[in-house]
């Protein structure tokens, strides 16, 4: 029978937990390593909705690529967040794990697979930690390709948010703008727009960019697609449920995998 242990064991073998940013609190976050796992569910978020996915489908395990937990709990009352969801976890005898940042600078993780998506060859780190350079699972935190040939900005953003599933992407840029050098950053990649500048890249895509951060990038002819932090991340959800199963198989063990039917991007696009 496939265990919790097993499950940790296969994340770290594709997305190593050691690559999570020192902030972060990857990992097994409520339950056991000794618990059984052979139904788990794969979902971005470690929400309600997907816990009580977990629960109509049967699975003892939830994998997601946000944690429910940063920080360590003074109080776990069930009335409200998080430990409400930490107490139903509890009673359904649910494991949650969670592979943020380090499945974000992983190979085949977060950002090379919406880099994939969007077409881009001959990739780059953005952002690499020297103390990994040169594993062969370690990809850096966010990328940098090319388009196979120049796109306007207006084309490409509207083939990006099809891509994706965005609803309303937002833009800074003149919509006529040919590009074709593009940084990509799943989440939020506020951070990394200095970096960005000083790659000469045409073209930023991330999520949560603020307003301060899209004067700057104008100022230093960056164009911006903010595509959204649900929207940016969810790619990832199909791809590592599709590794986990390929890894039972491989192990010649039984595990069923699910992904997640019910969450969605919290943000409404209102329309007149």
């Amino acid at each position: 029978m496939v265990k919790v242990a097993d499950i940790l064991s296969w994340l770290d073998s594709y997305a190593p937990f050691r690559y999570g940013a020192s902030w972060d609190n990857s990992g097994l976050q409520v339950g056991s390593p000794a618990a059984a796992a052979d139904r788990l569910l794969v979902a971005l978020e470690p929400s309600s909705k997907s816990l009580r996915e977990a629960v109509e489908r049967k699975c003892r395990c939830l994998v997601t690529h946000h944690p429910l937990l940063f920080h360590p709990l003074s109080v776990v009352c069930w009335d409200t967040y998080p430990g409400n969801l930490v107490s139903m976890a509890v009673k359904e005898e649910i494991s949650l794990i969670a592979v943020h940042t380090n499945l974000d600078a992983a190979r085949e993780g977060t950002n090379e697979q919406l880099s994939r998506i969007l077409g881009l060859g001959s990739m780059e780190p953005l952002e690499t930690e020297d103390e990994w350079k040169g594993e062969d699972r370690y990809a850096g935190m966010g990328c940098v390709g090319s388009l196979p040939q120049p796109m306007r900005l207006e084309d490409f953003a509207s083939f990006a948010a099809r891509a994706v599933g965005c609803t309303c992407p937002r833009v800074v840029g003149n919509p006529d703008r040919m590009i074709r050098r593009i940084a990509v950053c799943s989440g939020s990649g506020g951070s990394l727009l200095d970096t960005v500048i000083g790659m000469n890249a045409d073209l930023y895509v991330t999520g949560d960019v603020k307003y301060h951060e899209a004067m700057r990038a104008e100022e230093y002819g960056l164009a911006l697609i903010d595509i959204g932090h649900f929207a940016s991340e969810r790619v990832v959800v199909g791809p590592l449920a599709e590794y986990l199963r390929s890894k039972a198989v491989r192990e010649r063990v039984v595990l069923e995998v699910c992904t997640a039917d019910a969450e969605v991007d919290p943000f409404l696009i209102l329309k007149d």
